[in-house]
């Protein structure tokens, strides 16, 4: 196996910075707090990032949140074209969030007081997803069934993925964007405990039986940074 290198290195960091700035700022629409690539939108005031997505799937054990067009969607709740996981992580660069190394992650997640631990000392890689389909609005715990459990708060952490040696970044080949069983190559990952659903009758499935949304449905998936929540 390659060996790989962590994006909090310090040159690869200012590296990003440096590209997602010349990618982004290349692109303004007529609005300067507005910045677009394709599907993925910056609103730099608000510090939100919104993505133009489709279902991937109907129905299926769940892995992933969103994938690419080409990626693993038959285990993904919404996909998205055009765009790259790295596009995804040049903009919660620029929004000011901070990535966490992945082992850190898989450590800390594994812990009885794993969310405590997060909010306390790593506030600003944690994000909040919801939805917005046909004028409203959705969280996660209304997409999907939980095979497991109920009642538990959902948290997602910003762990920006990974690059080989040869500077390839993972997320781009996989086209992970956001995993729900956690995947290094993935931008952002679900802080959950949760076992393998390949392994019986454990994580997520899809349920979107009490939501209008089909195959064609736009659903936009908006990501903010942790200390922006109110509620």
């Amino acid at each position: 196996m390659k060996k790989i290198k962590n994006t909090k290195n310090t040159f690869l960091q200012c590296l990003l910075i440096f590209l997602s700035t010349f990618f982004f700022d290349s692109i303004l629409n007529a609005s300067t707090n507005i910045i677009r690539s394709d599907n993925i939108s910056i609103n730099k005031q608000t510090k939100t990032i919104i993505i133009q997505s489709k279902l991937a799937i109907k129905k299926g054990i769940l892995e992933y949140l969103l994938v690419g067009d080409y990626g693993k969607t038959y285990e993904s709740i919404f996909k998205v074209s055009e765009n790259k996981p790295s596009d995804l992580n040049f903009a919660l660069l620029l929004i000011g969030c901070e990535p966490m190394n992945y082992r850190t992650f898989s450590d800390i997640k594994q812990k009885k007081n794993a969310l405590e631990i997060l909010t306390k000392n790593h506030k600003n890689s944690l994000l909040k997803i919801s939805f917005l389909c046909n004028n409203k609005h959705f969280k996660f715990e209304e997409l999907i069934k939980n095979r497991e459990r109920q009642g538990h708060k959902i948290f997602w952490v910003y762990t920006s993925g990974f690059f080989f040696k040869d500077n390839r970044y993972a997320g781009d080949i996989e086209l992970s964007f956001i995993g729900i069983w956690a995947d290094q190559s993935a931008v952002i990952n679900l802080c959950s405990q949760l076992k393998n659903p390949y392994q019986g009758n454990y994580g997520y499935e899809l349920s979107i039986d009490k939501q209008n949304i089909n195959l064609k449905s736009d659903v936009e998936i908006i990501i903010e940074k942790y200390k922006n929540i109110t509620k």
